[in-house]
This record gives C-alpha cells, sequence and structure tokens, in this order.
C-alpha cells in the first residue's frame, strides 16, 4: 500500500468530502499531515518545453517565466502613459466628439483608458495581435463599451481565399470566441484586430487564420529559463548529499530490520544535519554495511543564475528594447534607453491601436490620437537647447561679419531653434544692432534708388 492508504484509511470515503480530489500528502515540521487538494481545478504547473508559436503556451509562459512578464508588463506600463484625443484632420477637438471621448476614457465597466492600452499592448507583444470586442446599439454607433479578448480564446476561420478578394467576407468565413467549450459567433462589425505581425492564411476552408509575430523566437530562451529554475528549485528543496550507495558488506547478520523508532531517528538525525527546509527528504535506513561514493559539485558552476540576465537580454531585444531598463544602469542609460524605446516601440504602437480604433468607431474624417508629451524622458533638454542655440547664434555671427547672409536671413535661421517671429520682432534692438540694422537698411535702399534711376 501506499503512504495515503497508510496514514489515511477512513472507513466509508463517502463521508469525507473531497476524499478524490486529495492528490498530495505532506506533513509539516511538527509532524502533522496535510491532506491537499485543488479547489479551483488543476494546479499549474511547470513544463519542460514552451512552444512559442502556439497562443496557449504563450499564456502560460507569460505565467511561468518572470523575465518574459516583466519585459512586456514594462512595455504595457510604457504605453499606459499616453493620453487619448479625438481630433479633426486639422488637429482641433470639437464637442461633438463628446461620445468617442467618453467610450476611450472608459472602454468597459472595468477599465479605464490606461488600464486598456495597456493590455492592448501587452497583447501585442506576446501575441502579435489583439482583438477587441466592440459592444453596440447597431451596427454603424459608438460602442457602449470594448473588451480585449485574450488570443488564444480567439479564432478566425478563413475561406482559405486571399490574393484576389478585397472585401473581409470572402477572406474571413467565421470569427468566435471559445469560451469554457461555448463557441460565440462573432458578426464583422462586432470586433476588431490591432495587430504587429505577419498575416498567414492557410488553404482550406475553415482553417484558421494565424499571426506571426516575433515572440514566436523566444520558445529556447523562455524553456532554458524554466529549465534553470527548476534545477535551482530542485537544489534548494530536494538538495543534500549526491552520490551512489554501494553495498559494503557481505554477512547476512546485518541484514536485521529496523523498529519504527529507530528509523524515525535516523530520518530525524538526517533531516536535522542536512536539510535545507526543515523538510523530511525521503531515504532509505537499514543495517546493512553501505559504502558512499560521493558526486559532488560546485552549484556555482552550473551558472544557473546568468540564465536569467541572458534569457531577459534576448527577450528585451527581441521585443525591441534595451535591456539597461531591467538594470542598475546610470541614470542617463536609464533615460536614453527609454526613450528610444518610446521612439521605436510605443509610439508606433500606440498609432497601430489608435489607427485601428479610429477606423471602427469613428465618422470619417475623425482621428484618435495617442500623445506622450508629458512622459519625462521625452521632454526636450533645455540644456541641450541652450548649447545649440549658442553655437549656431555665433556662426550666424560669422557669417553675417563675413557679408555671406543678410540680418534677416540670419534671425529667419535662428527662429528654428527659439519661438521668434523673423518679419515682426517683439521690443527694441540695442543700439549696436539698430545702428548695424540701420546701415545695412540705408545700403539696401541705395541700391534699390541707384536701380530705379538707371
Amino acid at each position: 500500500m501506499g503512504i495515503f492508504t497508510k496514514i489515511w484509511k477512513p472507513k466509508n470515503r463517502k463521508s469525507i468530502p473531497m476524499y478524490d480530489s486529495v492528490n498530495r500528502v505532506e506533513k509539516d515540521a511538527a509532524g502533522n499531515y496535510w491532506f491537499l487538494s485543488d479547489l479551483f481545478g488543476a494546479r499549474s504547473r511547470w513544463k519542460v518545453y514552451y512552444d512559442m508559436t502556439n497562443n496557449s503556451d504563450k499564456a502560460e509562459a507569460l505565467i511561468s517565466c518572470t523575465p518574459f512578464f516583466t519585459v512586456v508588463d514594462k512595455i504595457g506600463s510604457m504605453m499606459s502613459r499616453g493620453v487619448p484625443y479625438v481630433v479633426d484632420k486639422d488637429g482641433n477637438e470639437k464637442r461633438t466628439y463628446a461620445d468617442i471621448r467618453n467610450i476611450l476614457h472608459n472602454p468597459n465597466p472595468l477599465q479605464t483608458f490606461s488600464s486598456f492600452v495597456k493590455q492592448a499592448e501587452i497583447c501585442l507583444k506576446v501575441f502579435g495581435y489583439c482583438p477587441i470586442i466592440l459592444v453596440r446599439a447597431t451596427e454603424k454607433s459608438v460602442p457602449k463599451a470594448m473588451w480585449i479578448v485574450p488570443p488564444e480564446i480567439f479564432h478566425i476561420e478563413g475561406t482559405g481565399k486571399v490574393f484576389r478578394q478585397y472585401e473581409l467576407k470572402d477572406i474571413v468565413s467565421s470569427a468566435y470566441i471559445d469560451c469554457n467549450g461555448r463557441r460565440m459567433e462573432l458578426e464583422d462589425y462586432e470586433y476588431i484586430i490591432v495587430y504587429d505581425s505577419n498575416i498567414l492564411v492557410e488553404s482550406g476552408r475553415g482553417a484558421d487564420v494565424k499571426f506571426e509575430s516575433v515572440s514566436d523566437s523566444l520558445s529556447q530562451p523562455i524553456s532554458n529559463w524554466i529549465a534553470s529554475m527548476s534545477a535551482s528549485y530542485t537544489l534548494l528543496v530536494n538538495g543534500g548529499p549526491k552520490g551512489v550507495l554501494y553495498n559494503d558488506y557481505t554477512d547476512q547478520m546485518g541484514n536485521v530490520a529496523l523498529s519504527s523508532e529507530d528509523e524515525k531517528e535516523i530520518k530525524d538525525s538526517f533531516k536535522r544535519d542536512y536539510g535545507l527546509v526543515n523538510k523530511e527528504y525521503p531515504i532509505l535506513v537499514t543495517r546493512y554495511k553501505l559504502g558512499w561514493l560521493p558526486l559532488d559539485f560546485d552549484a556555482d558552476k552550473l551558472k544557473l543564475h546568468e540564465e536569467d540576465k541572458r534569457c531577459t537580454d534576448k527577450i528585451a531585444n527581441a521585443m525591441g528594447i534595451n535591456a539597461n531598463l531591467f538594470t542598475d544602469a546610470k541614470y542617463d542609460n536609464l533615460e536614453s534607453a527609454g526613450k528610444k524605446a518610446y521612439q521605436d516601440v510605443i509610439i508606433p504602437d500606440s498609432r497601430k491601436i489608435a489607427e485601428c480604433l479610429s477606423k471602427a468607431i469613428c465618422p470619417e474624417g475623425v482621428f484618435i490620437k495617442i500623445d506622450f508629451a508629458d512622459v519625462e524622458c521625452l521632454q526636450t533638454n533645455k540644456e541641450a537647447e541652450a548649447n545649440t542655440l549658442v553655437k549656431v547664434a555665433d556662426a550666424m555671427q560669422r557669417l553675417l561679419d563675413k557679408s555671406l547672409i543678410t540680418h534677416d536671413e540670419a534671425r529667419v535661421e535662428i527662429a528654428r531653434y527659439i519661438d521668434i517671429d523673423p518679419d515682426n520682432p517683439k521690443g527694441d534692438f540695442d543700439n549696436n544692432t539698430a545702428s548695424s540694422v540701420s546701415s545695412e537698411n540705408n545700403i539696401n535702399n541705395s541700391k534699390e534708388n541707384g536701380n530705379k534711376d538707371e
């Protein structure tokens, strides 16, 4: 019999609640036995390999792989700094856009715009696309709510036709959500898809339309990280001396059974001497004369801790951001990495999201914009601006002294760097500048008069 039947043998199994759901028995330091079950379904377990071309594995990897979640959550948080605006083609906001602004600020009862757009960005980075359900009163109306659907339960079936088609209905035969075994069919106007990936429409009617993304290439780094964490877990929890036991005693008189008290004493002693977490390790106890051949190794030589950084670097590079965002880099390096992440990843993705939402919920000529002007790392560096202005002004003065440009031409060039009107200066120039300008004007007037006389 197993340990479970030895410890717990109830007379009536039906009288014991959740008897069949108990899947493991553990003993604490005080000697108490705990019968543990999964009250909320199957426990998530680390797998040996994660196939990142599969949406289900991507969703599991996001939970299991800490560097993966850390990187994409950071990108999502950066996207959440954006502020939405609804404008016309000239960039003007109008009161008539109030319904669109309201749905953007409160997409659904559970989310604000910042949390909504963060989830959308995480979906883009992990899956390469983000399905959004639009809850409309009528086909053309502004949605009452918008919900992001986990891509692993969203499906699009293609018609098998692509290149000669110009309408969505000729490419997509059906779109549906597979939720708890129920298939929820969607009309064309009930969903939109924001994507940052390649679209694959397989031949044959009914085949899923798939999206290829950069995260598909992360199967090995994520699986390696899981393996290194599993190894660390094994060393910490199931650690102790490693080696081989061999028989070093040939006299059968040594084969004498131990009492339960003797066995417990030996196990407790072993736990005190070798246990890492005060846990009783499974060991064999015998009176045989045994030899021990140690197979010791230095855990540092496995370099398990280095896999954490390698995995983070590879994921960050694949996502297009600098890994300095996740290290103890200097402030200037962090600011530079953040600015580049916004320029190369966040802002381009925000435009994809804004364009897709504009097409779906805005009338013609109205656009949604996501602005990041308030983000610190994107602010103009005043010191750098001042240094640049000094260099430009010095260059303009040299050109003026050599009569290569006029005063007005110099002002036009300076206006590119500071907010001035070259044609209508505010206030008065100082005496030197005024006399210089007056002399230049007199010269120009003389030339004009001379041309007229001729």
